[in-house]
């Protein structure tokens, strides 16, 4: 697989790239405590999230509450992600690398559009991707294909030219569902383990690993 068949790599931006968990655990915190609430644990989020935002307050709070919630998270995640948000390991070193190399670079992620490329522009990276496509750029967010065929469109390469790498069983199944070879790293919330169960095209121990395929 290694050359010329991977000309693109469309990645995923919350425990692929970036560790964002403490922004969102407080701008849970705040949501929940205006609602008058009681806030779940750092860990309990960590696992509701990755649908997208307006789903997981929809299946936490019901229909009724969940808009109210998704303005009063977004209201304190606007104050707190720049200071709390961090590059994981490699992933500097991988993005600079392969737009060195001729590979382009996209994001296709659920957190909001707006907030993902502003999370770049504050790293001075912006420059490195094609698209940074999320949440309010398209119709339906993952696990649907739209927001990963989306990308590559933008991109301007034919599928079968993309690899996504992700890191969770959500980017697993949104890439089966557009047609893209799926590689995932064991960073976020799910284990090695459990990724390998859904038979991506490969499991990497981390994103330095992308260089044995690229």
């Amino acid at each position: 697989m290694k050359g010329n068949s991977i000309r693109g790599v469309l990645f995923d931006l919350d425990g692929t790239l970036i560790d964002s968990y403490q922004a969102i655990y407080l701008s849970f915190q705040h949501a929940y405590e205006k609602l008058g609430l009681l806030t779940p644990s750092f860990e309990e989020v960590k696992r509701v999230v990755g649908y997208g935002l307006r789903n997981t307050f929809r299946d936490l709070l019901g229909e009724e509450r969940a808009p109210q919630a998704l303005r009063l998270f977004r209201q304190k995640y606007e104050e707190v992600y720049r200071q709390n948000t961090y590059l994981l390991p490699g992933a500097r070193e991988v993005l600079e690398t392969l737009d060195a190399r001729g590979i382009k670079l996209a994001v296709a992620t659920n957190k909001l559009g707006r907030f993902s490329r502003d999370i770049f522009r504050h790293y001075g990276m912006d420059q490195l991707f094609t698209a940074i496509v999320g949440d309010e750029d398209v119709s339906q967010n993952k696990p649907h294909p739209e927001i990963l065929l989306y990308a590559v469109e933008k991109m301007g390469l034919a599928k079968e030219e993309v690899i996504l790498v992700g890191d969770s069983l959500i980017d697993i199944q949104t890439g089966r569902n557009a047609g893209l070879r799926v590689f995932v790293v064991p960073t976020g919330v799910q284990t090695k383990e459990e990724l390998e169960k859904a038979r991506p095209t490969a499991v990497l121990n981390g994103l330095l690993d992308l260089f044995s395929y690229i």
